[in-house]
């Protein structure tokens, strides 16, 4: 897989987070194969390649679908300015977090020290992880001056797991924009290289179509 094509997955990754923070903000409910594929990159630390961090690309579908509209700058039934600004702040978030070394320290020895994952779980982002996720989520990166700030069904947001599930979803969602990062992703690469990126994108999805 080519560096576009890996900005592309890690993007997609982000986006996915971006779509479900939004969804359960809104409804209180996301696709636990979805969540699960989020929370199970938190603990891919060395992954061969990119792949390897979600299992498949055919697990960042929704996450390709939704980037899809948001290179195309098209409101539609995946996009809306909720999704973009999560998107957007995960991407912020992440720089800011860049800058203190401490913090990604402690959120990788964190990871390394909660009791056995199965990765293969299919209950794998069970209650118990993702409140570990949510309370490790709220000690790091919730204590920087920028905050992500989800806007959504009052009720819904004062629940205590949707809160939690919320929590952790941003979390996976800025280990994507990590691995996006890594792969040599820059934010300019989003405003004057987006006909490139969405090339590359519809690659991608093409290769979910021959899987299937």
């Amino acid at each position: 897989m080519n560096k576009k094509l890996r900005q592309c997955l890690a993007l997609s990754g982000v986006a996915q987070a971006a779509y479900m923070v939004k969804q359960l903000a809104h409804h209180g409910m996301v696709g636990q194969d979805k969540l699960n594929t989020l929370v199970r990159s938190l603990f891919i630390t060395n992954p061969g390649t990119t792949e390897d961090v979600y299992g498949s690309v055919s697990r960042l579908n929704l996450g390709m679908q939704v980037l899809q509209e948001l290179l195309r700058k098209e409101e539609g039934s995946l996009n809306s300015p909720d999704v973009m600004r999560y998107f957007l702040s995960m991407l912020h978030l992440e720089r800011k977090m860049s800058t203190h070394p401490s913090m990604l320290t402690t959120i990788g020895e964190s990871l390394d020290t909660m009791p056995h994952v199965d990765l293969d779980d299919p209950d794998l982002a069970n209650h118990e992880l993702v409140r570990r996720l949510a309370k490790l989520y709220q000690n790091t990166l919730s204590t920087l001056p920028f905050r992500i700030q989800v806007t959504g069904e009052v009720k819904i947001l004062k629940n205590e797991d949707t809160a939690d599930r919320i929590r952790a979803v941003l979390l996976a969602g800025i280990r994507s924009a990590v691995l996006w990062q890594q792969s040599e992703g820059r934010r300019w690469h989003l405003l004057i290289g987006r006909k490139k990126l969405e090339r590359q994108l519809l690659l991608l999805m093409n290769q979910v179509h021959e899987i299937h």
